[in-house]
């Protein structure tokens, strides 16, 4: 299967845009109040004060430590881009050898 190269550059460009943007986007979210939908029920409840984290995250709350919150979100941006696309690629390698 041939990828038409106008339309991978489409895409590439498409996405470093929007990961460009990404530090706008969390801006945007401080400047309207916005918090994650699951932490305002955790708050509700009362299950703040019982969270056991059995497997840290590499980027807890889309945060770098000791990085500003918009470059924060900029870089695992650009990490969470590269291992997505670093997963499609695999399983489209692995895809293209079963094919006959």
């Amino acid at each position: 299967m041939n990828v038409d190269a106008a339309w991978t550059r489409r895409t590439l460009l498409l996405v470093g845009c929007l990961v460009a943007l990404s530090p706008l986007f969390a801006w945007a979210a401080g400047v309207v109040g916005y918090a994650e939908p699951m932490g305002n029920l955790a708050a509700r409840f009362g299950a703040e004060a019982h969270v056991y984290r059995t497997v840290p995250g590499l980027f807890p709350d889309y945060r770098v430590a000791g990085v500003g919150p918009y470059a924060g979100t900029f870089v695992s941006g650009v990490a969470g881009v590269a291992v997505t696309f670093a997963a499609a690629f695999g399983v489209g390698q692995l895809l293209a050898a079963e094919s006959p």
